[in-house]
């Protein structure tokens, strides 16, 4: 038989791989990888909101952080794998209590670790998971975020965070989204962890700290201390604090110079006993679900300039408000009469911008809250507090005598006629929900006539149309 010599040769596949990433990693330099990867970094560490009241979402951290976001790109080869572990950028976003079950721990020299766990074996079994990761992130500034009811060890991790508490910028403590609400005087402590322990992570100076977030995850803890829910009230050593997001429990810095931003949520300062809590230079204020006139008559608040409320509960506690001189936006949900909302705007003077609801992420979430069943027919509340000054002879436009942009849920252009009647500054009204279908169902030529008359007289936006200027 002849030799054929066109016969394909053998192909150690083996080789050939090694050699491909070898080429790949000869034509582009470690530090042009490393800013190909920080994209991935970046995108997952901007996809955790530290910003919206109730703070990081536990569920989307598992999903970011439950591995790293360069797991995979890690197992690639070993010159990956160095430049994603000596990449101090990749690891300033630590997360700890949110590893997958089925995901990888620290282990040797292997890939990059998922989230820290309690303790995880290593080369150097003096070091703990989350120590590994925050001796990685070298001198940068730190964001930590935990779910205390999944970590076993709080105690070791608090006294990892706070050898490098002169780093630590940002700090949240998420609620485990698996865990069930405990029964009404059902006594539940999860995990074992203490109250003490969960404090711990507050514990000591935290010099550097600028946004702090709570959720409810100390929420069990206390229940299961008091056997009923109660709100705790406690102080940080955080001199450049500036943002914080409490859930059910109101966290202040002991030296609030800083904070600027608080949001509380489900907080009952009642059961404290707080006289006064002062924050000079507090400007935004958001409050969900509390007991407005307890929070407003508690805190002191001279600089505040907006005030966001997304409350179903009225108070009618009686309480002396102050003027609030700087307040220059006010969100108000209008769920009904509120005699806390007619006392409030009727002492706020320098107010430009009003809406009687509470802006989301976007304005499409405000445009579908206005189409839910509850949204309102009737007039919106403002409207009342008009109603009250004619009858007892008072000119409205006193109380808001600069106000220039309203926003309405839900209105009618008999509605709107009658606001910019009453406060003539009005230059811009925006309705969520068209004011044409609010109006006479039986004359909707004659409500297209109005609210063309209501567009000579003032810039109007229906939905999410944008503003002229």
């Amino acid at each position: 038989m002849a030799h054929c010599t066109n016969a394909p040769a053998a192909v150690n596949l083996e080789s050939k791989s090694t050699l491909s990433w070898a080429g790949i990693n000869s034509i582009l330099p470690p530090e042009l990888l490393a800013l190909a990867f920080s994209f991935t970094v970046t995108h997952a560490v901007d996809a955790i909101s530290f910003k919206s009241p109730g703070g990081p979402d536990e569920a989307e951290v598992q999903r970011r952080f439950g591995r790293h976001p360069l797991w995979n790109a890690s197992l690639v080869c070993r010159a990956w794998h160095a430049i994603i572990k000596d990449t101090p950028s990749f690891w300033a976003f630590v997360a700890v209590g949110f590893t997958s079950p089925a995901g990888p721990s620290a282990s040797r020299s292997d890939p990059p670790p998922a989230t820290a766990t309690s303790r995880s074996p290593h080369r150097d079994e003096r070091l703990t998971g989350i120590e590994i990761l925050l001796e990685r992130s070298g001198r940068l500034p730190l964001t930590i975020v935990l779910c205390p009811e999944n970590i076993q060890d709080l105690l070791n991790v608090s006294q990892a965070i706070h050898k490098h508490s002169d780093r630590l910028e940002i700090l949240g403590l998420a609620a485990s989204y698996r865990l069930e609400p405990p029964r009404p005087g059902r006594r539940v402590v999860p995990s074992g962890i203490t109250l003490d322990q969960a404090l711990g992570l507050l514990a000591g100076p935290l010099p550097k700290l600028k946004l702090l977030s709570i959720s409810s995850c100390l929420e069990p803890l206390i229940n299961g201390i008091a056997g009923h829910r109660m709100s705790l009230h406690c102080a940080v050593d955080a001199p450049e604090l500036e943002t914080m997001l409490c859930h059910t429990h109101l966290i202040t810095p002991s030296s609030p110079t800083r904070l600027s931003s608080l949001s509380l949520i489900e907080v009952n300062l009642e059961q404290r006993g707080l006289h006064s809590v002062k924050l000079p230079h507090l400007v935004n204020l958001r409050i969900k679900n509390c007991r407005v006139l307890t929070i407003l008559s508690t805190l002191i608040i001279p600089s505040v300039r907006r005030l966001a409320v997304d409350n179903w509960l009225i108070d009618n506690a009686p309480a002396h408000l102050p003027h609030y001189n700087s307040l220059q936006e006010l969100q108000w949900s209008d769920h009904g009469d509120d005699p806390v909302f007619v006392m409030l705007c009727r002492l706020c003077p320098n107010l430009k911008r009003y809406l009687n609801y509470v802006e989301e992420d976007s304005i499409e979430k405000d445009v579908e809250q206005a189409y839910k069943p509850h949204a309102r027919a009737q007039s919106p509340t403002i409207l009342t507090v008009f109603d009250v000054d004619v009858r007892r002879g008072v000119d409205t436009y006193r109380h808001w005598p600069i106000l220039e942009e309203v926003s309405l849920g839900r209105a009618s252009c008999d509605h709107v006629a009658m606001l910019i009647r009453a406060v003539p500054s009005i230059k811009r009204v925006r309705v969520l929900r068209d004011p044409v279908l609010s109006g006479s169902s039986n004359d909707q030529e004659g409500e297209r006539d109005k609210l063309a008359v209501l567009r000579e007289k003032v810039e109007m936006a229906i939905r999410a149309e944008p503003w002229r200027e």
